[in-house]
């Protein structure tokens, strides 16, 4: 895919104030440690995840979504009257209908005319939520257009944590649910407009995606908690990743262009070590959020794309790759010109 129009006018990002440590998770699964002869300290070992971050209630995300969608809005030189459509990407959802997206849209006070709704990839979902607004920018349909994504695993993790204190957890259920104990929680919102209307110029250039549905069945998720084949997974999702890359690199969006920045899906350590490892990436410029804040789901991509522009690491006339593997299994990768 290819744009010639098309504009990130604002990029913003909300964490939630409450922490929960690996350390706190690990002491409540002191029966189930002693029975399997864990040793405390080997979540944190294994994940490189210290601490998530954690919302009161689930509310507060869809809230949390429209205040990032403001900051986002007032980094730019247009109007929320302007807004043309709304996409929430958020994996989490407190329930079916009405979707994310409307009391997203409510609670911004955008017009009637403006069209929301929810777009669901898991992990993928704000870089899809990406595409379609851009598609639209690009096609005429819209001027400028918002992304959100707003995640909670207050209530996941709190089921997951009951079912490995339950007498009858083994290694097999704590294996199952390793990678519920990754999620964190938090919010972002980007702004994409027309290139006539950007002050910033960061460009969205354009990208490519690749799918193998055939390994669907390596991940499921719920409120209720997740269940996957972590090696499986790992190893589907890497192998992917390198086919996307190897187009992406080579004429499918990156087109011979250094990245000075990659913004990677936070998952942990395994996953971000095996994908710069894989891809060939100069691991220094795939800034590690994972650490403090766990895996955000659809959110991260973004957040970490803020914090590399905060940090320094992207800088006016730099390109950075937007990149991200999501359960299905699906890959998609961006390049933004800054």
């Amino acid at each position: 895919m290819h744009y010639d129009k098309v504009c990130i006018e604002g990029l913003a990002y909300e964490l939630p104030p409450q922490v929960l440590t690996t350390r706190a998770m690990e002491s409540a699964l002191g029966g189930l440690y002693g029975r399997l002869g864990i040793q405390p300290g080997w979540l944190e070992a294994v994940t490189g995840i210290k601490q998530r971050r954690m919302w009161a209630t689930g509310d507060n995300a869809e809230l949390a979504a429209a205040r990032a969608a403001e900051r986002a809005v007032a980094e730019g030189d247009v109007s929320k009257n302007e807004i043309d459509v709304l996409v929430s990407t958020s994996v989490y959802k407190a329930h079916l209908e009405p979707s994310v997206a409307c009391k997203v849209h409510h609670a911004l006070g955008l017009r009637p005319t403006a069209l929301n709704f929810d777009v669901g990839n898991a992990c993928l979902g704000f870089l899809s939520g990406m595409q379609v607004v851009a598609n639209m920018i690009e096609l005429g349909q819209a001027r400028a257009g918002l992304v959100v994504a707003g995640e909670c695993s207050r209530e996941v993790t709190r089921s997951t944590l009951n079912a490995l204190q339950d007498p009858s957890a083994d290694m097999v259920t704590y294996k199952d649910n390793l990678a519920t104990m990754t999620l964190g929680s938090g919010a972002a919102a980007m702004l994409l407009v027309h290139k006539d209307l950007s002050t910033t110029g960061h460009r969205l250039v354009g990208g490519h995606v690749q799918s193998a549905t055939q390994h669907a069945g390596l991940c499921y998720g719920g409120l209720d908690g997740m269940k996957t084949d972590p090696t499986r997974l790992l190893a589907e999702g890497v192998s992917l990743a390198r086919r996307t890359y190897d187009v992406f690199r080579n004429g499918g969006g990156l087109e011979g262009r250094t990245p000075a920045a990659y913004a990677l899906h936070q998952v942990g350590k395994a996953n971000h070590d095996s994908v710069c490892r894989a891809l060939e990436l100069d691991a220094s410029r795939a800034l590690r959020i994972y650490p403090d804040i766990g895996n955000v789901g659809a959110a991260s991509v973004a957040i970490a794309a803020k914090m590399s522009v905060e940090q320094g690491r992207c800088s006016p006339g730099d390109t950075m790759a937007l990149m991200g593997i999501g359960s299905g299994l699906n890959v998609a990768m961006l390049r933004v010109d800054w």
